[in-house]
């Protein structure tokens, strides 16, 4: 299995001749200024935007581009080509999560970049949260499905997202969740996106144990304390206290590094 990284190259030395267009460069930053965020040469844009650790300057201006991409035109081709490249460290740790033996690593990264740009020019802009988070989620279902429909996905943690809402409170479709944690399974179709403080906490928990800052028997026992918490009548024993303490003794520096990493 090959790792030549050669799209990823192609896309880095494509990027230079776009730079190199002068009005290319006045078009952007019109648009970034247009989301109330300062104005870049273009060639700049991509490490300016890496280096800010800002979840709603973030937002802003993948709204901004997003909302050009989904037009017609070379402007509509130009915003999802700044999307393409700002988001090119994204698209290389997910090319290496999709894989397998059987799976050429510039296979694969051809397969995302391409549904990348899909995505750039279809995202729904009422998703205005986490927008960078959502266009990488909707990237990774359009590719594992093209990457092979006929085969068996591993649901990753990302995809407690999708995790279909039922009756029952948040600690329960977090379990739900963690109990296909890395399985084998059919993608959940029709499922509706978690909002507000439960699809804070369903991300929370998915992004800690994806990334290795929680573990997922500490993920469970956040679970479990949750319920414990919902269901509790009067006040808390010292034991439900400890538990309680304890978990959030582990999201804390989780909750740090995910506001850091947003």
């Amino acid at each position: 299995m090959g790792t030549t990284r050669r799209v990823f190259v192609g896309l880095d030395v494509e990027w230079a001749l776009v730079c190199a267009t002068p009005a290319n460069g006045a078009l952007v930053r019109g648009w970034i200024e247009e989301a109330g965020d300062l104005p870049l040469e273009l060639r700049e844009l991509v490490a300016y935007l890496a280096a800010r650790r800002d979840a709603a300057f973030s937002d802003r201006w993948l709204i901004t581009l997003l909302d050009r991409a989904a037009g017609e035109g070379q402007e509509a081709q130009l915003a999802a080509r700044v999307i393409v490249q700002a988001m090119v460290p994204g698209m290389v740790r997910l090319t290496q999560s999709l894989l397998t033996l059987r799976r050429d690593f510039d296979d694969v990264a051809q397969v995302v970049v391409g549904c990348l740009y899909v995505v750039a020019r279809t995202f729904p802009l009422r998703r205005r949260a986490k927008v960078a988070a959502n266009v990488m989620l909707e990237t990774l279902h359009h590719a594992t499905r093209e990457l092979g429909a006929d085969e068996a996905r591993e649901v990753r943690l990302d995809d407690l997202w999708d995790v279909a809402a039922s009756d029952g409170d948040v600690a329960d479709r977090v379990a739900q969740g963690l109990l296909i944690e890395r399985s084998q399974a059919q993608q959940v179709a029709d499922t509706a996106e978690l909002d507000g403080a439960e699809g804070e906490l369903v991300a929370l928990l998915a992004w800690g144990v994806d990334h290795g800052s929680l573990a997922l028997e500490q993920a469970r026992s956040v679970v479990g304390v949750v319920r414990e918490e919902a269901e509790r009548a009067g006040a808390a024993t010292p034991a439900a206290r400890k538990r309680r303490s304890r978990a959030v003794r582990w999201l804390r520096p989780v909750a740090a590094e995910w506001v850091h990493a947003a």
